[in-house]
């Protein structure tokens, strides 16, 4: 049995890097990208993503919330998590989550189990392009 897979979007590389790491060690398998269309090629790829987590402003032409209008084009049911220092929830529609940065990863890592389980859950809502 595999760990579900996040896909962590996220153009400043510390800040991917921190995520994406703290993730791993509560036992999710990872996937990164710089920017939405780097995102989108993923999600297009075939790999299983069972929930994104993305950051609104990226350069480039595709943004977080073009990106979770596209996800949520490719799977309806995957969720998404919105993280913004500039919007509001209610800026964020049809996201399942939303975080005002700065966020703990306590944080990230409740919501994420709230909209998919633990890592190891047996009853994966696995999510394909």
């Amino acid at each position: 049995m595999a760990a579900q897979t996040i896909l962590v979007v996220e153009d400043e590389f510390l800040i991917r890097f921190m995520l994406a790491d703290s993730l791993r060690e509560v036992g999710y398998r990872i996937l990164e990208a710089a920017n939405g269309v780097e995102a989108l090629d993923i999600l297009r790829s075939g790999q299983t993503v069972d929930l994104m987590v993305t950051d609104v402003r990226m350069p480039g032409e595709v943004d977080g919330l073009e990106l979770m209008r596209r996800s949520k084009s490719l799977a309806p049911s995957r969720p998404v998590i919105i993280c913004s220092a500039h919007l509001f929830e209610q800026d964020v529609h049809p996201a399942d989550a939303f975080l005002a940065k700065p966020y703990s990863i306590a944080a990230l890592a409740d919501i994420i189990a709230r909209l998919i389980g633990d890592p190891w859950t047996n009853d994966s809502q696995t999510r394909s392009a």
